[in-house]
């Protein structure tokens, strides 16, 4: 049974440096202030024993497995947003307005997709926690944006399973995102050797100036996939192993798989729509703390392929190379173009 803390006069204490020793009888966490050069003032220093060091390792090892989970999911869930409207595209300002009107933190992704002789920079998302936002309002954005009734329907029935809602738009669409991270992630808790695909997202897009133009997306999750196993997913995803956008997935996996442990992977999904021939990948690559920058020179190669000239990858890398890098997605468009998308973050969670 969970203990009840009594903490009533007891200090905060807000570390930046900490340190850990240990002898056979006890082991000692040291917490403190960072003064100057390699010089830090001791705060607190406590003492455990050998049993409760493991409890401690336990705990802290969940509470940050459960942090990594959110950040694989779509951002959202800030107390406060702070990004601002220029961060957004002038036509995607209404439905940030509806966003803001939630009265909920948000997360904030833009991305840019390039295709053969294009690169399209006005792509947003707002991604907003359930459990923080009333149903209805929720229900009431969708109706304002004209979301087509019977994806209305299915959005009142699917709400109360989705732990997130992503808001999104791109050049003459709206798109609204159901996410059910949290029921994946407990299944895998609960069966870590299942490995069967579920179902992560359901994307419901549709066109602004014309709502009957719309479409439905499933994107389904391959749970524990090594690096290995993700490549393989990608190379099984194309009929021709030479389409570019292919070659700089792999490029770019290849170079976040140095930044994370040798046993650590990525969440990749696959998406598919009813009606068209849509074919494609998303992989949430935010733990690798790429910058946007770092992958201009796959993205470069990528640009020649789709014959789109190098200033106008320039003048776009010039504004963002800081950007954390986060999603990637690529395969066959619903035109049955190859294509590859690159977001980034405005705001994290």
């Amino acid at each position: 049974m969970p203990e009840r803390w009594f903490d009533a006069g007891v200090p905060e204490l807000r570390a930046d440096i900490c340190d850990v020793h240990g002898t056979r009888e006890e082991t000692f966490l040291l917490f403190g202030k960072q003064l100057t050069g390699t010089h830090a003032k001791l705060e607190r220093r406590i003492v455990l024993t050998p049993l409760m060091a493991k409890r401690l390792a336990v705990g802290l090892a969940d509470v940050l497995r459960e942090h990594e989970a959110q950040s694989n999911a779509t951002p959202a869930g800030r107390n406060q947003s702070a990004a601002s409207d220029d961060e957004a595209p002038a036509e995607a300002r209404p439905m940030l307005a509806l966003v803001r009107g939630l009265n909920v933190g948000f997360g904030f992704e833009r991305s840019f997709k390039l295709s053969a002789g294009n690169l399209n920079a006005n792509r947003v998302i707002f991604g907003v926690r359930t459990k923080l936002v009333n149903r209805e309002s929720v229900l009431g954005v969708c109706r304002t944006l004209g979301m087509p009734d019977r994806y209305l329907t299915q959005v009142e029935e699917l709400l109360s399973e989705a732990n997130t809602v992503g808001f999104g738009f791109e050049e003459g669409a709206y798109k609204i995102y159901l996410e059910f991270w949290d029921k994946l992630r407990q299944r895998v808790k609960r069966e870590p050797d299942n490995i069967t695909p579920e179902l992560l997202f359901v994307g419901y897009k549709w066109a602004i100036d014309d709502p009957a133009r719309c479409a439905l997306a499933r994107y389904t999750c391959d749970p524990l996939l090594s690096i290995g196993g993700i490549r393989k997913r990608l190379g099984a995803l194309y009929d021709d192993p030479a389409m570019p956008s292919l070659q700089a997935a792999r490029q770019i996996v290849d170079l976040a798989a140095t930044r994370i442990g040798t046993n650590d992977s990525f969440v990749y999904v696959k998406a598919a729509e009813e009606g068209n021939p849509r074919k494609s990948f998303d992989l949430n690559l935010y733990k690798a703390g790429l910058t946007v920058g770092e992958l201009y020179p796959m993205l470069w190669a990528l640009c020649e392929h789709y014959s789109i000239p190098r200033s106008h990858l320039d003048r776009l890398n010039a504004q963002i190379n800081s950007r954390i890098f986060g999603h990637l997605s690529g395969g066959i468009g619903r035109d049955g173009q190859d294509f590859l998308t690159v977001y980034y973050e405005i705001e994290a969670l």
